[in-house]
């Protein structure tokens, strides 16, 4: 049985061409908001214009063909309009996390074979040699692109060790995103925020959806987008919003008010929590693989599901989406199997990976389809519900992730022999472990990722094995690893379980008794006792984890600590003496300073 979401009725165009219009409407209104500076629509796209007419020379040396501008700028009002300039020059974008490693972006730069970026000053050295940096605008440049012209590249992990890089065609990024703003009911006067990381295709919800339509976009800065609490605090302050599952779920067990807020979209990873039916906004959850244009389905206001046995659904298609579920066994039927996308949202595959792009994506009566490898199931009332993967694919805190590309980056340490990678759930948390075998210590593992993989691939643990466990097929024995570190997991909760050590005092006076509760929070959290050295976020942190450690630390100490804290003192030790200084009312140190080493 398929499933259909009926199309827009309106002929396609491109987001650069609505957002024009937009300029052209209201050139006075707020287009984007950051934390230092606000552009109106005409001001965004006179920068815009402006800093195409320096693109377009760079970009018409690089010879014909489907040209790609990457844009490696911070999270502020200028990644925007370098993301627009680009479709000005009638090329597309490819947006880069300053945060990943150069090695990182060199690779998907070669893969994508792009030669220009547009880049801040201080990230010029993370491009690799024959990529021109463009930084400052020229004359006015105004190129729109065609509808069947490609829109962005975004970049995914691969399983052959190496990221893969989706394209996608205006035509498909228009149908998707003239969906969400109709559904939302964005327009001029209504206020959004924007959370998602810039290299994620869920931005292109938080930027474009809002701007083709007149609406404001408040662009949080870093340390806002990282910390839960204050997310929460700003989506009161705007009429819509989308948030990763992660956010979202902290919002929905908060129990706070939502202010301004009147809908709220999240998707990403799978939610596990239901809204309370007073939560005082609606409460969507979307669904959709990078390959078929960021979405393909969503559902009604679960406020108003009244079926709660199980995590809520993904909903039905949208934005004429056709899904059709593929039977992975017999018993299967209709109405459970591997989902099936078909319809106007299928990105064009991957580029310079015919092969790859052959596997996934085929064709049934003439149609084009993708094969998303998830297992859903579609209820009595029509809605499909996700159930897990076919393949080596994982979810971890929103991102999707490849294992065999972790393997890979792990065997290819000199010291290391044999490796898998997996994933274990630890207090509703979806955490990725490595298992090595060799002559190397965790941290050296760690440090060897991080130069390698995005921060989202690197492994929460780090597990020495001095074999890897086989099944008596001779194939690795993935179950076992993961019983073996669970177990080690729980034998360290046993030890340190609250009835084998006296109960902490009512509020902790004695510097020990603050190290003692500090290193307290820190164990329960992540599993394992903290070092002087350990940095919070390579040894298993994630912000989530951090709201949690932040709010043990409040409750022991009586001190106002926020999360931020440990974004700014990542070190035990430094985390430490900034609590101290904080619970003794002085000023707090920077990072690093005053702390033992």
């Amino acid at each position: 049985m398929t499933a259909t979401a009926r199309a827009g009725q309106h002929r396609p165009t491109s987001v650069p061409a609505e957002v024009l219009r937009s300029a052209r409407t209201y050139p006075e209104r707020p287009a984007v908001v950051d934390s230092h500076r606000t552009l109106r629509y005409r001001e965004l796209v006179t920068a815009a214009t402006a800093l195409a007419g320096a693109l377009a020379p760079a970009l018409g040396a690089n010879g014909p063909g489907e040209r790609t501008v990457a844009v490696l700028r911070p999270r502020t009002v200028d990644a925007v309009v370098g993301q627009l300039a680009a479709w000005f020059c009638g090329a597309a974008f490819l947006p880069l996390d300053p945060a990943l490693p150069p090695a990182r972006i060199a690779g998907i730069l070669a893969d994508a074979g792009c030669r220009v970026a547009v880049a801040a000053e201080e990230h010029g050295d993370r491009l690799p040699a024959g990529v021109t940096a463009v930084r400052a605008g020229g004359e006015k440049h105004l190129q729109l692109p065609d509808v069947d012209d490609l829109a962005y590249l975004i970049s995914t992990s691969g399983s052959t060790g190496r990221p893969k890089q989706v394209e996608v065609a205006h035509r498909s990024l228009w149908t998707v995103l003239d969906w969400y703003a109709t559904f939302f009911r964005l327009a001029p006067g209504v206020r959004t925020a924007a959370f998602a990381g810039l290299a994620f295709d869920a931005a292109l919800l938080d930027l474009w959806a809002p701007l083709m339509r007149g609406a404001t976009v408040l662009l949080a800065d870093e340390s806002v987008a990282r910390d839960p609490e204050r997310v929460a605090t700003t989506v009161r302050e705007v009429d819509h919003c989308f948030l990763t599952t992660p956010l979202a779920e902290h919002l929905l067990r908060a129990g706070a008010g939502t202010g301004r807020l009147r809908s709220l979209a999240t998707g990403g990873d799978r939610l596990r929590t239901w809204p309370p039916a007073d939560f005082g906004a609606a409460v969507h959850n979307l669904y959709g693989p990078t390959e078929a244009t960021i979405l393909v389905t969503a559902t009604s206001d679960l406020r108003r599901h009244t079926d709660r046995s199980g995590p809520p659904p993904i909903g039905r298609p949208v934005a004429g989406a056709r899904l059709t579920l593929v039977p992975t066994a017999p018993e299967d039927g209709g109405q459970r199997g591997e989902l099936v996308v078909a319809g106007p949202v299928l990105a064009r595959g991957y580029r310079s990976a015919p092969a790859e792009t052959a596997a996934a994506y085929g064709a049934t009566g003439g149609e084009r389809h993708y094969r998303t490898g998830d297992l859903c199931r579609r209820d009595p009332d029509g809605e499909l519900h996700f159930i897990g993967r076919t393949d080596n694919q994982v979810k971890v805190r929103g991102h999707r992730i490849e294992l065999r590309e972790v393997e890979f980056a792990l065997l290819a340490m000199p010291e290391v022999g044999q490796a898998a990678a997996g994933t274990l759930d630890r207090d509703g948390q979806t955490l990725l472990v490595a298992w090595v075998v060799g002559t190397v210590d965790a941290d050296a593992v760690r440090n060897w990722l991080r130069e390698r993989l995005p921060a989202a691939m690197v492994p929460h643990l780090v597990e020495r094995c001095d074999a890897l466990p086989l099944t008596t097929n001779g194939k690795l024995d993935r179950a076992a690893l993961r019983a073996a570190t669970a177990r080690r997991l729980a034998g360290e909760r046993r030890h340190d379980a609250p009835g084998d050590r006296p109960a902490p005092p009512e509020e902790a006076d004695a510097p020990g008794e603050a190290e003692a509760a500090v290193a307290e929070a820190w164990r329960a959290v992540l599993g394992t006792p903290p070092r002087p050295d350990d940095d919070f976020f390579t040894v298993g942190g994630d912000s989530l984890l951090a709201v949690r450690l932040t709010a043990q630390v409040r409750q022991g100490l009586r001190v106002d600590v926020r999360a931020t804290l440990l974004y700014e003192h990542r070190r035990f030790a430094d985390y430490l003496a900034a609590v101290e200084a904080l619970r003794a009312g002085g000023p707090v140190a920077p990072d690093g300073v005053g702390a033992a080493r």
